[in-house]
């Protein structure tokens, strides 16, 4: 939901206060008190919203679960050998020796480009090479792709995402429930009649599901859908957000 369409729903709640009694005078609720803006959100609990507002707000919320999740790997992988006469373009990554346990030669590894630059790649996990171990710690993984067009020359970089074997059953969330900002990772929890954003950490992510590491429960109600909009409500109640907010704060004029 745009700002505009936010403020006009703020707006619209506003003048519903008005005509309960509970303000004696109008007000913009983008320019409005602290003390109107606490009606919707109240500091050390949340954000609290009428029923209706949520559904405008396009508020779902969900409950946190144990799922199998694969686990993914992704690194950055650097071409040592160009695809020539038939032979495939070689990758080389550089992977810690916990990740090479959960990797096979042969399994395929999913491969992009930068943004808007090189569509992806289909390649093939060559092998392993522990030579490196003793000396760096890690592992090289040698990746074989074809490359007809030579579209990626010797020096350029692939983004690679290996998808291991085994799917193991960890909390999970929607992608979606996941507000991400400078400082770190948050969900907006169910805390009784409040939406509370909560602080978590965030391990793998797939299929459109991210993994709880730690701050939520098995059982826990978090909003999946709508959370922009909490956090434009919260961050107006705030008057220019936390530094976990996403976008750069305003500089104050002297």
């Amino acid at each position: 939901m745009s700002l505009p369409r936010l403020a006009a729903l703020l707006l619209a709640l506003f003048f519903c206060h008005i005509l309960a009694g509970c303000h004696s005078r109008m007000a913009d609720p983008v320019e409005a008190s602290d003390t109107e803006k606490m009606s919707l959100f109240q500091k050390g609990k949340g954000i609290r919203l009428p029923v209706q507002l949520r559904k405008e707000f396009g508020i779902e919320t969900i409950e946190v679960a144990q799922k199998p999740l694969p686990r993914r790997v992704m690194k950055t992988a650097r071409v040592y050998r160009a695809a020539h006469g038939g032979r495939p373009a070689g990758l080389s990554v550089l992977v810690t020796a916990d990740e090479a346990k959960e990797l096979k030669p042969g399994q395929s590894v999913a491969l992009r480009g930068p943004p808007g630059e090189e569509p992806p790649f289909v390649g093939t996990l060559a092998r392993m090479d522990d030579q490196a171990r003793p000396v760096l710690g890690q592992v090289e993984v040698l990746i074989e792709f074809a490359d007809d067009q030579g579209r990626c020359p010797v020096g350029a970089c692939l983004s690679a995402n290996f998808i291991t074997h085994e799917a193991t059953p960890v909390l999970v969330v929607p992608e979606t429930a996941v507000l991400r900002g400078a400082d770190g990772a948050y969900v907006y929890a169910v805390n009784g009649s409040h939406l509370t954003r909560t602080a978590v950490t965030i391990g793998a992510v797939a299929d459109g599901l991210a993994e709880i590491e730690d701050g939520l429960y098995a059982g826990d109600v978090v909003v999946g859908k709508g959370i922009e909009n909490l956090w434009l409500v919260e961050l107006s109640a705030l008057k220019g957000g936390t530094p976990c907010c996403p976008v750069p704060k305003k500089q104050s004029k002297e």
